[in-house]
């Protein structure tokens, strides 16, 4: 960047022209390579919400912590998620985080519609009641955090939910956490 990109609007500006000279070509995507594909390993967790007529959960890679005071995390849910359905309904879900050894289980949470089928039976997941929140958390997972939804918005193709968290439920036992890989993609 030059030197007289030195204030925000001119940083923006140079990004701006930067793009519409389109060095960054990269962006959306080049060889069959996606930008996303760049945060590879990523953690993978389960997000689990309830409202009266349903529970569901999916797996989720795109999560992240985002404030300490008050404890915050965000992540992106697909449009058409009954998942983000659910939590918008309730405003309020879990994130669970599994061990590797959770890995079909995830798989089958983040590969398959709970429209179609109940994913707690089909991945063999044992719900248990959460102190704060209607959705369940999850026995077989590390650890468990219970979120009360502070916020969602629109995202493209996805919702980017923002959640606070209220509870925090810590691993019994050191645990491997899952990663997913861009090999495990293709």
């Amino acid at each position: 960047m030059s030197s007289a990109a030195n204030t925000a609007t001119d940083r923006k500006m140079y990004l701006i022209t930067r793009v519409k000279e389109k060095e960054f070509k990269f962006i959306h995507h080049k060889n069959g390579v996606m930008f996303h594909d760049l945060f590879y390993p990523r953690q993978v967790v389960l997000v689990a919400a309830s409202s009266s007529e349903k529970t569901n959960v999916t797996s989720v890679e795109w999560v992240m912590p985002v404030s300490e005071k008050p404890a915050m995390l965000a992540f992106s849910l697909h449009n058409t998620s009954l998942t983000l359905d659910l939590l918008c309904t309730s405003m309020e879900f879990v994130v669970s985080i599994p061990s590797e050894k959770m890995k079909d289980a995830a798989i089958l949470c983040g590969s398959t519609s709970g429209k179609f089928i109940d994913k707690f039976s089909e991945a063999n997941l044992t719900q248990i009641r959460a102190k704060k929140v209607s959705a369940p958390l999850i026995l077989e997972a590390a650890a468990n955090i219970e979120c009360k939804v502070h916020s969602y918005t629109n995202a493209g193709d996805h919702t980017l939910v923002l959640g606070e968290i209220v509870e925090v439920h810590l691993p019994k036992e050191e645990f491997t956490p899952l990663l997913s890989s861009k090999k495990e993609k293709k």
